[in-house]
């Protein structure tokens, strides 16, 4: 099967269903690793960019993760990141993030602690799919330039 990924804002700005079980969202998240792998450039990938509706989203930068009904239960500091994302390829944005992260999720015991100090690439992309999921894009938290080129 072929999949194609969501290039229209309308499709991304949908907040997902939650995912009805941890069955089910496995099942979503290997498949999204499966087409992720096929990807030269991608580290994270959520259901809704390949037509799915369902709160189920993968990163892979340092290991394989899969996130079923992720929210983000805790968030401290701040710091600037260029994104890109599958969805809109060739795009860059300027974001402004989080810089430590805590995740509560369906398939976890424990809740998830990302951080920037220690992997900024895998904290940032956690919380660009997530975003995913509620119906927002990168586009969403970027930043103005100029505020740089003072």
């Amino acid at each position: 099967m072929s999949y194609s990924f969501a290039k229209y804002l309308d499709l991304l700005r949908k907040p997902c269903k939650p995912c009805p079980s941890k069955a089910d969202g496995i099942y979503i998240g290997n498949k999204l690793l499966e087409i992720l792998a096929g990807e030269n450039d991608g580290v994270g990938l959520a259901a809704n960019q390949i037509g799915l509706d369902s709160s189920v989203c993968v990163v892979k930068v340092s290991r394989p993760i899969i996130l079923i009904n992720p929210k983000i239960v805790g968030k401290f500091g701040r710091s600037f990141f260029q994104e890109g994302c599958l969805s809109y390829e060739g795009d860059y944005v300027l974001t402004e993030r989080w810089t430590d992260i805590v995740i509560s999720d369906d398939n976890h015991t424990n809740q998830l602690f990302f951080s920037f100090k220690k992997n900024a690439l895998e904290c940032v992309c956690v919380q660009h799919e997530i975003d995913h999921l509620n119906g927002i894009t990168m586009f969403d938290r970027a930043v103005e330039k100029e505020l740089f080129d003072g």
